[in-house]
């Protein structure tokens, strides 16, 4: 087969560029999925007891008016919203995110030392600009939402030393409110949930993130094949040699694999210098564990943070709280969706990692003892590719890795195709797809 485009991943990147492609008819193209499954990080996946489960806690939100089109189209009344309750667990209480913007919810004690941070921090004047995140999370934020929250929690999230990690991704992703905002708050005691461009967001109503990107590859099936590994890429020839045996020539080439695995697993023959480049990408990976309780719980809260180390997760998301759908019985089950990372600081046993989460969810008061002979799933997904790590190394290592592959008309887009976590949302991933395509087209 001989095509003008070959895309390889059916994930929101790739799905991005074939909507894209889908709208020029003389291109001849292909999009190459290595699993059964679309949507590659936002699949969904059924439990053998009927539960509906993502990979990690996904939400649709967007600022780019074509993505929030294709939603639109994609899941027309299908699609609910939610006004975001988020909380982190800590000092044995349930703290509304951002903690910077709610520190009156903590003790006295806590809440004092969480001010006079900020305070120190604003009357601190100029000094050196900080090496490091970790040295950047005091620096701006103050001694105590660092000792408090987040030190902690970007520890157990990242799984990855601190201070190997750059802090050029924090724009939107990081509230740095002044102390006068806080003080303000804590004199009215107003809880603040707003902040964020997550803080409204949307959800399908049946088959998980993973039925908003079905819905979409619908409109362009007969150009996607499932179960088509891509295991050589031979840039010379342009050709893509398959795990089945199957080869197909292209002109140009939009690949979502992880840049890492592509550059080294899949490029036939590549280069010593960009060998060494790939060897400087980082990543964690993780574990997904869904547990389904036969009790139904009642509140609003959409997920919740947890930085003690003593529980196993970073992040809880109510799954059920997103659609009803998502459990087998509405009304009747609850089910929390649990991640937990690994990687260079912290390991993890699959084997045993269930019956700690459930463990953990006893400690921190989302179940109760009781709860554990009400449980009906309890569901365990390995996710490789978790998120790719801001280094302090890493645009260093994409520098030459990008240019060989344009020189090659290769593009390389997606979460881990990209490697840029601060545009590694699903809809900075599905326009980048759309965008690369655009640009070949």
């Amino acid at each position: 087969m001989k095509l003008d485009i070959a895309v390889l991943g059916a994930g929101p990147a790739g799905l991005g560029a074939g909507y894209r492609l889908a709208r020029q008819s003389r291109a001849h193209w292909m999009i190459f999925e290595s699993t059964g499954r679309i949507g590659g990080l936002s699949s969904s996946r059924v439990d053998a007891k009927g539960f509906t489960w993502d990979i990690g806690g996904h939400v649709i939100f967007s600022g780019y008016p074509l993505f929030n089109k294709v939603v639109e189209r994609a899941l027309g009344a299908d699609a609910l919203t939610h006004t975001r309750e988020s909380y982190i667990r800590t000092a044995g209480r349930f703290i509304p995110f951002p903690l910077q913007n709610n520190i009156h919810s903590l003790p006295p004690r806590a809440m004092r030392e969480c001010l006079e941070g900020l305070i120190a921090v604003e009357q601190r004047g100029d000094t050196a600009i900080p090496a490091h995140f970790g040295d950047w999370i005091p620096w701006r934020l103050g001694d105590g939402i660092s000792r408090h929250f987040m030190t902690p929690y970007n520890s157990k999230l990242w799984a990855s030393p601190l201070e190997e990690m750059g802090y050029y991704w924090i724009e939107n992703r990081i509230s740095v409110p002044a102390s006068s905002e806080i003080i303000n708050a804590a004199k009215k005691k107003a809880v603040n949930h707003s902040w964020g461009p997550n803080a409204t967001f949307h959800f399908p109503r049946r088959g998980g993130t993973g039925g908003l990107f079905i819905q979409i590859a619908a409109g362009f099936a007969p150009h996607i094949s499932l179960r088509h590994e891509a295991v050589r890429v031979d840039v010379k020839r342009k050709t893509i040699t398959f795990h089945n045996g199957s080869k197909v020539s292209y002109g140009s080439l939009i690949t979502t694999a992880p840049l890492d695995h592509f550059v080294k697993k899949m490029l036939n023959a590549p280069e010593p210098d960009i060998l060494r480049a790939a060897a400087g990408l980082k990543h964690n990976s993780g574990l997904v564990v869904g547990i389904g309780i036969n009790r139904f719980i009642k509140n609003s809260r959409c997920w919740v943070y947890f930085p003690d180390t003593a529980v196993p997760f970073y992040r809880v998301t109510y799954f059920s709280n997103y659609s009803p759908f998502n459990v087998p019985r509405p009304g009747a089950q609850t089910s929390f969706m649990c991640e937990i990372s690994t990687g260079i600081t912290q390991k993890r046993n699959a084997s045993t990692i269930v019956k700690e989460t459930v463990d953990g969810l006893v400690k921190s008061g989302l179940i109760r003892p009781n709860d554990r002979r009400r449980i009906a799933s309890a569901w365990m997904l390995k996710v490789p590719y978790l998120y790719p790590i801001p280094s302090l190394r890493r645009d260093a290592a994409l520098g030459p890795i990008e240019q060989f592959l344009r020189q090659h008309n290769i593009s390389s887009v997606g979460r881990f195709g990209g490697w840029r976590y601060e545009t590694g949302n699903m809809d900075h991933s599905f326009i980048a797809g759309h965008d690369a395509a655009a640009a070949l087209l």
